[in-house]
């Protein structure tokens, strides 16, 4: 069990990734560290981070459950 919980896990940040830098590409959003570590542009990259993976575990944990069924 814990394996395919690693697999799911691995998955999730995989897509989660895919789909953030197509976000990038489409609106053109890039930040450097030349303002500082903790800046603004950085709070909205982990906040973008945190909505996406949210959303693409709560959606494949409800498609795992219909294929499993």
């Amino acid at each position: 069990m814990k394996k395919s919980k690693g697999i799911f896990t691995f998955i999730v940040v995989l897509i989660t990734y895919i789909i953030v830098h197509i976000i990038y590409k489409l609106t053109g959003f890039y930040y450097n560290f030349g303002d500082g570590i903790l800046n603004c542009k950085l709070v909205i990259d982990l906040a973008l981070w945190g909505v996406v993976y949210f959303i693409v575990y709560i959606l494949s944990k409800k498609l795992s459950s219909v294929i499993i069924k």
